[in-house]
């Protein structure tokens, strides 16, 4: 239950006060404690002064945003808003006091708030009676001192989350164990508490604390119900079964919303007690790698909901989570959706470090793949990198956009310090150790940048072709063709020209004219001009001037021309 001494301001206009009669009484029923200028103002109270006292003294402004709010220019409850707002500017940035709540079906982005209600994910009422979810956000909040986002808004009539970003939450469970050898207990608990804060350091995701999810550990829970419990569309569960001299350890993520299972694995290792450390240091990486980078299973299931929404509707967490989707595509069409997605979120969310870490990686692509490319689109990555890196500096997403901007625009000495801040920040992360792995490689210390790349494979084994791409480049560096075409074969991003251009520029070497030929026809299909743009795109990317000119030389032999 929360504490009942914690109390919540409810502000809203006079027009609305119908509305907030009822939100109160269900805040008040489920035991929260509420101010409320209807019952708790006293004769003779000076009215404006009991207001700005309990604004200062409350644990969490609960604004009512209805049509009646937009309409009117002036009113006391803005002065309400502006005091909530100047003192959650002097509080920490991970404390969540406010809480908008949006009435009916308007448009976030055309609410007449202030800029700070926009920093936080809002919760939508269709209708005044519905406030199961509202109840159970607040309760969450105020039971918890660690930052909070939305719990998932219901709707009524189909039971599916309101918001899908009041929904995208994760909830690892207890794992079950089970063995006669010593330690395995201290194993499973281990296990369960490294992956909570292996996932905590991915920025993007939205983690329930520890502490809420110790007593859910029987494998057979009821996934819905669980869900409901812990305000969690996605749950992570595992045990760990010990048999003689070995270990088997599972995991599964689980929609809790459908009851789908997204994802299972396990992992058989040698057992013993003395090593504990090592048990997990191996496999809690896998785990959170494989589910929770840009490309792994719970970020693709939360991105692929989001497919099909108009860019402009989605919430600034959403758009941060479309982006990630984008990244196992790149094509002109998803980027130009990303594109719009990202500028609305930036203009909703303008201090949210994800956002601007996002703003940079689109700027960046721009560059890179030629989409709506501007002259100042290098220019605009670096800083709205910048801007994210000053925002969040604890981040690995601020870094990996800082590092690669930096890598465009040949600052390798600034590069190789944004690369290895981002690696260092978040071990776990595979998307950005392969991409700085890469990156290593091409600005020429391929003895440190392979590795990396070679390690963001193992990591999450359901990787995008591209993590390859360091394989591919030092096949090709070194000659031997063969190689440089078996690793091609492996990329699995037909959408993504690179796919096609390194089958042809190995069959090319190889004289596989047959394999050239598809190769070259599913390039040009994509990239019609691609022969004009080969060596200033190609360019970009290899400042090695022998390996550019030998993949040059493999799309001549296979039939390209290709301009000087």
């Amino acid at each position: 239950m929360a504490d009942s001494s914690r109390a919540i301001f409810l502000s809203y206009a006079s027009e609305d006060e119908a509305t907030a009669t009822a939100v109160c009484d269900a805040l008040r029923k489920a035991g929260l404690r509420v101010w409320f200028d209807q019952n708790e103002l006293r004769g003779g109270e000076a009215w404006d002064a009991s207001i700005r006292r309990q604004i200062a003294e409350c644990d969490l402004f609960l604004p009512l945003i209805t049509p009646n709010t937009d309409t009117r220019g002036e009113g006391y409850f803005r002065l309400e808003w502006k005091l909530a707002v100047d003192r959650s500017h002097l509080m920490a940035d991970d404390r969540t006091f406010l809480m908008p709540v949006l009435l009916g079906d308007g448009a976030e982005a055309a609410a007449r708030v202030p800029d700070a209600f926009r920093t936080r994910q809002w919760l939508r009422l269709r209708e005044p009676s519905a406030t199961d979810s509202l109840v159970a956000r607040a309760r969450q909040l105020l039971d918890s001192e660690a930052p909070c986002e939305a719990l998932p808004a219901t709707n009524p009539q189909n039971g599916s989350p309101e918001r899908a970003a009041d929904g995208f939450r994760l909830a690892v469970l207890a794992f079950g164990h089970r063995g006669a050898q010593p330690g395995v207990d201290a194993l499973a608990d281990g296990l369960a508490e490294e992956i909570v804060t292996g996932l905590s350091r991915f920025s993007y995701l939205r983690v329930i604390a520890r502490s809420s999810t110790t007593g859910y550990a029987d494998p057979a829970v009821d996934v819905r119900a669980t869900g409901q419990q812990l305000g969690a569309r996605y749950l992570l569960q595992g045990s760990v079964r010990q048999a003689g001299p070995s270990v088997r350890i599972s995991a599964q993520l689980v929609d809790a919303l459908s009851g789908a299972h997204l994802w299972a694995d396990h992992y058989d290792r040698p057992y013993e007690p003395d090593a504990v450390f090592g048990l997990l240091d191996d496999v809690a990486p896998r785990i959170v790698a494989t589910i929770a980078d840009m490309h792994g299973v719970l970020v693709h299931a939360m991105s692929e909901d989001l497919r099909g929404r108009d860019p402009l509707t989605l919430t600034p967490y959403e758009a941060v989570l479309s982006a990630c989707g984008y990244l196992a595509r790149i094509d002109q069409a998803e980027y130009q959706r990303v594109r719009r997605a990202i500028e609305h979120a930036v203009r909703q969310a303008p201090h949210d470090a994800d956002v601007w870490a996002m703003v940079s990686y689109v700027a960046a692509e721009a560059f890179k793949h030629g989409f709506d490319e501007q002259s100042d689109s290098l220019d605009r990555a670096l800083e709205a990198a910048r801007r994210g890196v000053a925002a969040a500096p604890a981040s690995s997403l601020g870094y990996h956009m800082l590092a690669q901007a930096l890598f465009f625009r040949r600052d390798l000495l600034g590069f190789r310090s944004a690369a290895e801040r981002a690696v260092d920040l978040n071990p776990m992360d595979a998307c950005t150790t392969a991409f700085m792995g890469i990156l290593i490689c091409y600005s020429g210390d391929w003895e440190r940048g392979l590795p990396l790349a070679e390690r963001a494979m193992e990591l999450n084994p359901h990787h995008p072709g591209w993590y390859r791409f360091a394989a591919f480049n030092h096949a090709l560096r070194g000659r031997d063709f063969a190689a440089a075409m078996a690793v091609a074969k492996r990329f699995n991003m037909p959408s993504y020209f690179y796919t096609h251009f390194a089958l042809a520029t190995a069959a090319g070497h190889l004289g596989d004219r047959a394999t050239a030929k598809q190769a070259l026809a599913e390039l040009l299909a994509q990239r019609p001009d691609f022969g004009a743009v080969a060596r200033d795109e190609l360019g970009r990317w290899y400042i090695d001037e022998g390996l550019l000119e030998l993949a040059l030389d493999g799309l001549r032999k296979a039939g390209l021309a290709v301009a000087d």
